[in-house]
């Protein structure tokens, strides 16, 4: 009778873990097979999975599972360092520390890895879309390009607001926001499989106030499948973020990415307040490439004559609403920790994002590229 013994389990687990680990560092030269089998396989039934155990839970769990995290995380740092009674006690294990300290890192990369990160390693969506992405030839062909998506953007912007302000309907709330952009993606699910989004699991954040020391609007958690979103955005900025964040969720890990698909979510949906919201990010991005471009090429004056034009020909409507959303963050600029910013910065170029956070912005040549092949606006595309 074969029976098990002990020590066989101490080299049976760590060759698991080797294993998977030299999986995760092959990962990026495979991108399609990660779409296939990972993004498409094991993570879209494991996080569908998830949200169904934990989306009907009235409150943001995976915030509490992060703070509990952390005060764990906290707790044995304590631990250990108190029972390091001395320096000669650290060098004598120095080595085992150190030995310990990087079989963690090991298997905290390898969980990252398969309950997320592998989906920074998929093909981008311009493929899904059949998109051409061309870079402009030099600085100049770039900022002509930009100053024709940004006055499309002004444009487009007047007009949707125009159209909301000629709408007597009650300005949607949270709940709202959330079915609308469920529902559109159900609607764009409809020609494009990959969209449908089972098991819906949209949460408020339980502290919103620690995005302003931390810096987030909303963030997806990978452990309980949630996307989690302040309560306090403006009502007017929420229809792209949870649309950014269910792109998250169906797997799109690259911020460009989720941007891209929120984008053309709110293009195809027949939602006023959803495209507007898309409007006013988009035009952010494409106003701040804009006038970097005017800087590096023409000047101090050239920039500031260039936001004084673009104000003028936005509607007084669209100023006031810039002028909330602005006030909004500039009130919490202040509280917000560097470091935080600095980790995700980080955090983005060690998951295949060079720009780092500048890769939000990134979007604007995909959006660029999708509006010339589906003339989704007439004068941009002439």
């Amino acid at each position: 009778m074969y029976r098990f013994r002990p020590g066989l389990s101490k080299l049976i687990l760590p060759s698991i873990w080797i294993l998977l680990f030299a999986v995760c560092l092959l990962a990026p030269f495979y991108p399609v097979l990660i779409s296939s089998y990972y993004t498409q396989g094991l993570f879209k039934y494991g996080a569908s999975g998830l949200r169904f155990l934990f989306g009907s839970v009235p409150f943001a769990l995976g915030e509490l599972v992060y703070i509990i995290i952390l005060i764990i995380l906290i707790i044995n740092a304590l631990k250990n360092i108190s029972s390091l009674k001395s320096f000669n006690h650290i060098a004598q294990k120095g080595w085992f520390i150190l030995t310990k300290l990087s079989w963690l890192i090991v298997k905290l990369f390898v969980v990252f890895q398969l309950i997320w990160g592998l989906n920074y390693m998929q093909p981008d969506p311009t493929r899904d879309f059949d998109l051409s992405i061309q870079t402009p030839k030099n600085a100049q062909v770039a900022l002509s390009e930009m100053n024709a998506l940004t006055y499309e953007l002004i444009e487009e912007l007047n007009k949707t607001k125009a159209a909301i302000s000629l709408d007597k309907s009650i300005e949607p709330n949270f709940e709202q926001v959330v079915a609308n952009v469920q529902q559109a993606y159900q609607a764009l699910a409809i020609e494009h499989p990959r969209f449908i989004l089972q098991h819906q699991s949209i949460k408020k954040a339980i502290f919103p106030s620690l995005g302003d020391y931390i810096g987030f609007l909303a963030f997806y958690q990978p452990i309980t499948g949630e996307a989690i979103l302040r309560s306090d955005l403006p009502i007017l900025t929420q229809p792209y973020t949870i649309a950014h964040e269910m792109a998250h969720q169906l797997g799109y890990a690259s911020e460009t990415e989720a941007n891209f698909i929120a984008f053309v979510l709110a293009s195809e949906a027949n939602d006023p307040y959803l495209k507007y919201s898309m409007l006013l990010q988009m035009f952010s991005y494409a106003q701040d490439v804009q006038l970097l471009l005017l800087a590096g090429n023409k000047g101090f004056d050239a920039w500031k004559t260039q936001i004084e034009k673009n104000r003028s020909l936005l509607s007084p409507a669209v100023l006031k609403d810039r002028a909330y959303i602005k006030a909004f963050f500039a009130a919490r600029a202040d509280k917000q920790i560097q470091a935080s910013t600095q980790l995700y910065d980080q955090f983005l170029k060690w998951n295949q994002q060079a720009a780092g956070l500048a890769s939000y912005a990134d979007v604007l040549k995909w959006v660029r590229a999708y509006r010339l092949k589906t003339d989704s606006s007439t004068s941009y595309s002439q």
